[in-house]
């Protein structure tokens, strides 16, 4: 969703990408144990962790960097309050002591043994544990520590509490990533997201017995599992189960679940969920997968279909990107401050949509993060366009799919930008391309490949998102789904659970087609170079066309006689000018009549 990185310039970025390539591949892997208790009176957290962490990488290692990030909601000198006061938003600049939060009464040990904690001499949510003697290459090691989380208002960003709802996300001390570039040890931010190692989570927690959990993994507590699936045969909730979740409770449940293969673990929690259940069977395998909805009774008529939303997105990102990893998955209504929803493996939560084909667009995006944030594990603070802009790519061949005849103004949650904008009428798909054309008719389009603290607030959705996700679908029109599907199943296949880089990317991209794609990789993501055709002259059955932009990308023309189209192709990009020709009974000439390609300007197109 959105980003800052403190540790790397773009420039130093670019040296240490290019000498990493020259490196063998290896990722580290932790694997962890913890046990949490919730308390709602004052709503903490407070528990204890085990992590095995195994250094993969070539170097014998003298600290590892750990990610503290309750930390950010401390005070607002953080560079997560510093960074929503820079984007106009002043609920935490102004929040009162008792709705921030922390994390202490930390006590690190590596196998047993105290080790010395320091902190970054910037960022209170990051330190480091400074090894008594180095971990060897190959060798693994056992760190431990009890901690204390104060959960702050859910005012703020992803973190938080706001009535009886909790969303618990990046709560726990994490070790960033170490691979062939460093250290990745950043501070949280709203605008900005992860880049975390691969494991297998083993996570207890203890809550008062009243709160419904959805949470990242499989739930392993029989009793409770029974009690989920009752409540889904009736999302209705009876007299007595009312009672049971207004009262306040002295009695406790432990929950268990595990998780393998993820980077990620979030616990979502509340007194009034209702459930609901479904299931759908994955195109590739056939393989089932079990799909959860836990939703209040804030827009709760809204929330009636979200299991069949949940399985049409697992269903098409499964046929177009390779099947789902995990057993199930879930979508959970919450109190959400940072954008619309928000993704964790296997989880996702949603804010407020306004209506229904909104709730599902955003229920949908968030699940297909599984692929790109979940099991692409891209760098999204160094390169967010890998995983919003791939995966914003997709939402929008979904959208066109299932609705093909969709306008923008049916998919607005508020009537009032249908009137005055004057979207009635326009295709869905056309938002995305209007949306960076916005952006570079302003000339404040950006290049895509950025990373995340480089773009301004507007630009990370005008650029980040939808430029990406125009150019990808560019791309799809011009090589065809077939070799679209094919080029991201081959992209999932050879990196999942691994950390592909932009160039890892672009080489199958290239492998896969055969083609050079310097005006996909080079021009509409790495610059802000303008792409534009003319149509410069039309005598007899002779065409001459210009590209007056920067770009040499593929051109689709159409030649239409008495309104029916006799001919149209995609022609290979060029600069300066090109003459062809078209069948002699050609009335009208065409660049791009399907408002495919991001051109400047549509207006030289005809």
């Amino acid at each position: 969703m959105k980003s800052l990185y403190f540790l790397l310039s773009a420039a130093i970025a670019l040296v240490c990408s290019v000498s990493a390539t020259a490196q063998a591949y290896f990722q580290q892997t932790t694997n962890y144990q913890i046990e949490v208790e919730l308390n709602e009176i004052d709503h903490s957290l407070k528990g204890s962790i085990q992590i095995e962490y195994t250094n993969n990488s070539p170097d014998a290692l003298t600290e590892i960097w750990f990610h503290l990030w309750p930390n950010a909601y401390k005070n607002q000198k953080t560079a997560l309050a510093k960074q929503l006061l820079a984007n106009g938003e002043t609920a935490m600049h102004y929040a009162d002591k008792i709705d921030l939060g922390y994390m202490d009464s930390l006590d690190f040990k590596v196998n047993k043994q105290t080790v010395k904690l320091v902190y970054h001499p910037e960022h209170i949510d990051i330190a480091k544990l400074v090894l008594n003697e180095p971990l060897k290459s190959g060798d693994k090691i056992e760190i431990t520590t009890p901690f204390f989380v104060k959960i702050p208002s859910s005012n703020f960003s992803r973190l938080g509490h706001g009535g009886t709802s909790y969303q618990l996300t990046q709560w726990y001390p994490k070790p960033a990533v170490y691979d062939a570039l460093g250290w990745h040890a950043m501070p949280y931010l709203d605008q900005g997201e992860f880049y975390s190692e691969f494991g297998n989570f083993d996570v207890k927690i203890t809550l008062p017995a009243n709160y419904m959990v959805a949470a990242t993994g499989e739930l392993q507590t029989q009793k409770e599992i029974a009690y989920l699936n009752q409540l889904a045969v009736s999302p209705v909730l009876d007299k007595d189960e009312i009672n049971f979740r207004r009262t306040n409770t002295d009695s406790l449940k432990t929950l268990h679940y595990t998780a393998e293969k993820v980077h990620d673990f979030a616990i979502f929690t509340d007194k009034q969920y209702r459930v609901a259940k479904s299931s759908v069977k994955l195109p590739g395998s056939n393989r089932e997968v079990t799909t959860w909805a836990f939703y209040t009774s804030h827009e709760e008529e809204l929330w009636q279909k979200a299991t069949e939303y949940i399985n049409d997105a697992l269903y098409y990102y499964s046929l177009w990107n390779g099947d789902y990893p995990y057993s199930n998955c879930t979508a959970v209504s919450g109190a959400l401050s940072a954008g619309a929803g928000m993704e964790y493996p296997g989880i996702t939560v949603i804010g407020t949509s306004g209506n229904a084909k909104s709730l599902e667009e955003v229920i949908m995006h968030e699940v297909g993060h599984n692929w790109f944030y979940g099991v692409l594990a891209f760098n999204e603070r160094m390169y967010p366009w890998m995983d919003e802009g791939m995966n914003s790519f997709c939402e929008l061949r979904y959208m066109e799919t299932k609705f093909p005849k969709a306008t923008l103004s049916e998919m607005l949650p508020y009537t009032w930008a249908d009137k005055f904008l004057d979207l009635n009428g326009k295709p869905y798909e056309d938002m995305k391309r209007l949306s960076y054309l916005y952006s570079a008719r302003k000339n404040e389009d950006q290049a895509t490949n950025l990373s995340a603290d480089k773009f301004t607030n507007i630009n990370y959705g005008t650029i980040v998102y939808y430029k990406t996700a125009v150019a990808f679908n560019y791309f799809r029109h011009v090589f065809g789904n077939d070799v679209t599907d094919h080029t991201l199943k081959t992209l999932y296949n050879e990196w999942q659970f691994k950390h592909p880089q932009p160039n890892d990317v672009r080489k199958i991209f290239e492998r896969e087609t055969t083609a050079n794609l310097s005006w996909l990789f080079d021009d509409l993501i790495g610059s802000n170079k303008v792409l534009d055709y003319k149509l410069s002259s039309f005598r007899k059955n002779k065409v001459t066309i210009k590209n007056t932009g920067d770009i040499a990308a593929p051109m689709f023309i159409s030649a239409l006689s008495k309104g029916n189209v006799v001919y149209e192709t995609w022609m290979q990009g060029f600069t300066g000018k090109q003459t062809i020709e078209v069948p002699a009974e050609t009335d009208v000439v065409l660049i791009d009549r399907h408002r495919i390609m991001p051109e400047y300007t549509h207006k030289n197109n005809r």
